[in-house]
C-alpha cells in the first residue's frame, strides 16, 4: 500500500497491536461477540444504505467524533480476534454511523483514514484475472463469503482536515480489503457480490 499523502489522524498501531492477547470467542457465536463490542450486524438497515460524503473542512469536528469511535471499536475487535490476512478495516455504517468514513489497518503500516473515498481504478482489467477467495465481514463474522475481486486498487479520499490523497493497494488481498470497506459506504456488503450458487464458509 502505498499514499502520497500522510493523513494527519494517522497513528501507528503495530507496537500495540503485538501485545494484544487473542481472548477467543468461547461458547458465543462470532457475531455475537461482534454485537457485543458494539458492530451493527447483517439485517439492519444502515448497512444496505449508502453513506451521506463530509463537507469539508467544514464537518472536520464530526469526521473526528466518529473516527474516534471507529477507532475504538477497532482496537476492541483486535483484542478478541487476530486478522490472519494480516489487514481489517471498518466502516461508519458498522458503527451505525450513516457517513463516509472508513479506517484500514494493514499489518506493519499506519491506520488508514478514507474520508469520502473513491474507487478511481481497479486491475486486472478483465475479471477473469481477478482473485477468487474466501472474504469475512465483522457484521456477519459467523461465516465467509467466497466471491472474486480486484487484484489492484487505487482510492482517492480526503483528509480530517480536507485535503485530497490517492492511496494505491498493489500486493497481497490489500486491494480486495479495502474495497470491501468502500463497498460498505455505499450499502453494498461482500454478499452481494457472491455469485448465485455459491457457498458460503461456515464458522460458527
Amino acid at each position: 500500500m502505498t499514499s502520497d499523502v500522510a493523513d494527519d489522524r494517522m497513528t501507528d498501531r503495530t507496537a500495540e497491536r503485538k501485545t494484544m492477547p487473542n481472548l477467543g470467542f468461547g461458547a458465543r457465536r462470532p457475531s455475537e461477540v461482534m454485537a457485543a463490542l458494539g458492530i451493527v450486524q447483517l439485517g439492519d438497515p444502515v448497512l444496505t444504505t449508502a453513506t451521506r460524503p463530509f463537507v469539508l473542512p467544514d464537518e472536520r469536528d464530526e469526521v473526528l467524533r466518529i473516527l474516534d469511535r471507529l477507532t475504538a471499536v477497532a482496537d476492541a475487535v483486535e483484542r478478541v480476534h487476530d486478522f490472519t490476512t494480516g489487514a481489517m478495516g471498518l466502516a461508519a455504517p458498522q458503527i451505525g454511523e450513516p457517513r463516509s468514513i472508513a479506517i484500514f489497518r494493514a499489518a506493519g503500516a499506519p491506520q488508514l483514514v478514507l474520508i469520502n473515498p473513491q474507487v478511481m481504478e481497479v486491475g486486472p482489467a478483465s475479471t477473469l484475472d481477478w482473485e477468487e477467495t474466501t472474504e469475512g465481514c465483522l457484521s456477519f463474522f459467523d461465516f465467509r463469503c467466497v466471491l472474486r475481486r480486484p487484484r489492484t486498487a487505487v482510492i482517492s479520499y480526503r483528509t480530517p482536515a480536507g485535503g485530497e490523497a490517492i492511496a494505491t493497494f498493489d500486493h497481497g488481498r490489500l486491494a480486495r480489503d479495502v474495497l470491501h470497506e468502500v463497498d460498505h459506504l455505499s450499502g453494498v456488503l461482500c454478499v452481494d457480490h457472491v455469485e448465485p450458487g455459491t457457498p458460503a464458509v461456515s464458522l460458527a
